[in-house]
């Protein structure tokens, strides 16, 4: 299993439970994620606290899931962002137009 969810109030939150997110596992996360968000949810906070490297198909499922959210009027939120995948973000200028945050509502 590569992600567990939870709710926190309004906010569904999905824990990427690999070091890294890459071509080796991205549609198996895709599928996870894609499973867990349903119409209803307009916030979903993604946990990437123990994620140490992000590559660009692990970028392209951020992105369709912004989209996805965005298309329904939701919020993707990212969160627990360490080193790299935080610089690919801002190298990426997605820093920008997606929400990230320091706190992951433990």
């Amino acid at each position: 299993m590569h992600t567990t969810t939870t709710l926190v109030k309004d906010v569904k939150k999905i824990k990427i439970a690999v070091e890294k997110f890459d071509v080796s596992n991205m549609k198996e996360i895709k599928k996870s994620i894609e499973k867990e968000i349903s119409r209803k949810d307009k916030r979903v906070l993604l946990d990437f606290s123990t994620v140490r490297f992000i590559d660009s198909s692990g970028l392209s499922v951020i992105i369709t899931m912004f989209k996805k959210l965005r298309a329904i009027g939701g919020t993707l939120i990212l969160c627990g962002l360490n080193r790299q995948p935080y610089e690919l973000l801002k190298t990426t200028q997605l820093h920008r137009i997606i929400k990230i945050v320091d706190s992951c509502y433990k």
